[in-house]
């Protein structure tokens, strides 16, 4: 098994941050580290073993999709089929990449371009997750995303890769997209687990006769999600699942709640118009 292993940093928890390397480091043959021009670049350096692992530091911050695709080539030009990606704030479970690695093998054809591990997501209640696991068998699945997933970088690359105008949000699910579009499997192993804590708790609120739980994201966030929502609408359409009139009830719904609910509600708002406005007028083609 030759897999090496990817963690995209931007101004990471530095004790959260050793948890990820510690958890995945024995799992792998090398690990790679893609700073996106940390502020605490220096406290990084200086308080992580950079003998365990390969530095590529960027000069400003090029967004997660650049991020993977110098994880894809990094690991196409150093003859590594298989590398598995990581947010800076996820840990993997003892043996996820051999059991990732092993489904991988079982698939028996050049078509599986992803192996994905079912997430725990520690920012919502424990009760929460395990009604949401699965039975432990393994699934072809159209979307994953991308911390945690063990990856075939030249699948990714045959796809076109990562988009790098979209920076950040629905990364992962365009590739899967454009991997379906191939012809590649994605595969979820149900009893592979990786933890993920998201750096933004859930926030629940009533609304009317319904509660809504959502994350109270930074204007720079309400911008680009709003922007690759409508992107992502305009290009793919019923592939964008769930449905894109769905999706879109969802956006502006969830958006009214945190406008009346939390603070910087100007800065929201202009984030969101500048997003919608931004997503209509890029060229879907070259986006």
């Amino acid at each position: 098994m030759k897999v090496c292993a990817g963690i995209v940093l931007y101004n990471p928890d530095i004790n959260r941050l050793k948890a990820c390397i510690e958890a995945v480091l024995p799992q792998v043959d090398r690990l790679i580290l893609v700073d996106n021009a940390s502020d605490n670049i220096d406290e990084l350096q200086n308080k992580l073993n950079s003998d365990d692992f390969i530095w590529i530091k960027n000069d400003k911050n090029l967004g997660i999709a650049t991020a993977l695709n110098q994880l894809t080539d990094y690991s196409i030009k150093n003859d590594y089929k298989w590398i598995i990606t990581l947010d800076q704030d996820s840990i993997c479970e003892d043996g996820l990449v051999k059991k990732l690695y092993e489904a991988a093998e079982a698939a028996e054809d050049d078509k599986t371009a992803m192996v994905a591990p079912f997430i725990i997501d520690r920012g919502i209640p424990e009760a929460e997750n395990k009604k949401n696991t699965p039975a432990p068998e393994t699934e072809d699945v159209n979307f994953c995303i991308t911390s945690g997933c063990l990856t075939n970088a030249d699948a990714v690359a045959d796809a076109g890769g990562f988009n790098d105008w979209l920076f950040v949000y629905d990364v992962d699910r365009e590739i899967c997209i454009k991997l379906l579009r191939k012809k590649y499997r994605i595969i979820r192993v149900n009893d592979a687990k990786l933890y993920h804590e998201h750096g933004l708790k859930t926030v629940t609120r009533r609304f009317l006769w319904k509660k809504i739980t959502y994350r109270n994201y930074a204007p720079d966030s309400v911008y680009y999600m709003t922007r690759n929502l409508v992107f992502m609408l305009r290009k793919y359409g019923t592939e964008y699942t769930p449905g894109p009139f769905k999706r879109k009830i969802r956006m502006y719904l969830a958006f009214f709640v945190k406008f009346i609910f939390e603070p910087n509600r100007n800065q929201r708002l202009k984030a969101f118009k500048k997003g919608v406005k931004e997503g209509k007028a890029v060229n879907i083609a070259e986006g």
